[in-house]
C-alpha cells in the first residue's frame, strides 16, 4: 500500500471515528485516575478500541501502541515490531472531562525506527492536520503553504507548559518574557499542529510522553520548523521516555529561542 494512499484513507477514517465517538460522550463523561496521576475517560477507551479495529483492517501488519496500554505492552510493540502506529486517542483529555473544546485524536506511523507519517485531528473545528515524511504539511488534506513568521523572539506567541518547568526557569521567563505573549491549552496534539501551522511560533514543554509529540513533531519538520530537546537532541528516539521539547516555527527562531533557556 502507497503511502500517500495510506494518508488518504486516514484522513478520513480518523475523523469519521472521532466525529461520532466524541460528539457522542463530550459532556458526559466519567473519569477514572491512573497511575501516573492522569485521567482515563470512556472516550479514551472507545476511541483506542475503534481506531485500532479499523487500522487492522486497513493495514494488519502494522501493530498499536496507545496511550492507553499498559507500560509492558506499549515496550513490546516497540521492541517487537518493524512498523507500528503511535496513538493518542484523546489529546486534551482534562479539557474533553471538563468541557473544553480543546482536544484532539493524534496519530503517527513508525516503520523501520523512523516517523513516517502524522496525523492530528482537531474534531471541534474539523480540522486534520496531516503529513507523511518528505512530502509536506497538509491541512484539511491540501498543501500548506506557510505564512510568513516573525524575525525575532519579541513578536512570537510562545505555547508554554509552566508546570512541567523547573523553578529556575519558570522565575527566568516570567521576569524576562522575550515574547510577545504565552498560551498553554492543555493539548500537546493542538500546540503541535498550530505551531506547523504558524500560528504560534514558539513551543516549550518540560517533558512530553511519546504519542504527545510523535505525530506533532513530524508535521513540524514537513512545515520546515525545528525541534529539539533541551540539549540540542533530536526529540525522536524510538523509546518511551518523556522528552523535553523546545521548537519553534523555523530554524532562525529555534536557533533564539533555544539560545534564551539553555544559555546560563
Amino acid at each position: 500500500m502507497a503511502d500517500r494512499t495510506l494518508l488518504r484513507q486516514l484522513e478520513q477514517i480518523i475523523p469519521a471515528i472521532s466525529d461520532k465517538i466524541l460528539n457522542e460522550l463530550f459532556h458526559r463523561t466519567t473519569a477514572k485516575k491512573k497511575s501516573d496521576g492522569s485521567i482515563v475517560t470512556e472516550a479514551d477507551l472507545a476511541m483506542q478500541n475503534a481506531l485500532t479495529e479499523e487500522l487492522h483492517k486497513l493495514a494488519p501488519n502494522i501493530h498499536m501502541l496507545s496511550e492507553e496500554m499498559t507500560p509492558q505492552q506499549q515496550a513490546y510493540v516497540m521492541s517487537n515490531n518493524k512498523s507500528y502506529w503511535c496513538l493518542d486517542p484523546v489529546d486534551g483529555t482534562n479539557n474533553f472531562h471538563h468541557g473544553v473544546p480543546l482536544f484532539a485524536v493524534s496519530l503517527a506511523l513508525i516503520d523501520n525506527q523512523e516517523l513516517t507519517l502524522g496525523i492530528i485531528y482537531d474534531p471541534v473545528r474539523k480540522e486534520i492536520f496531516s503529513a507523511e515524511k518528505g512530502s509536506g504539511l497538509r491541512i484539511n488534506s491540501i498543501e500548506f503553504i506557510s505564512p510568513e513568521q516573525p524575525e525575532s523572539l519579541d513578536q512570537c506567541l510562545a505555547s508554554i507548559d509552566f508546570k512541567r518547568l523547573n523553578a529556575e526557569m519558570m522565575q527566568r521567563l516570567c521576569q524576562k518574557m522575550p515574547f510577545k505573549s504565552q498560551r498553554n491549552i492543555g493539548t500537546c496534539a493542538l500546540e503541535w499542529a498550530w505551531l506547523a501551522a504558524g500560528r504560534t511560533q514558539l513551543l516549550l514543554h518540560g517533558g512530553e510522553k511519546f504519542w504527545d509529540y510523535a505525530a506533532g513533531c513530524l508535521l513540524l519538520s514537513e512545515a520546515k520548523g525545528v525541534s529539539t530537546t533541551d540539549t540540542l537532541q533530536a526529540i525522536f528516539n524510538n523509546s518511551l521516555e518523556n522528552r523535553p521539547i523546545i521548537a519553534a516555527s523555523n530554524a532562525t527562531l529555534h536557533q533564539a529561542w533555544s539560545t534564551f533557556l539553555i544559555k546560563p
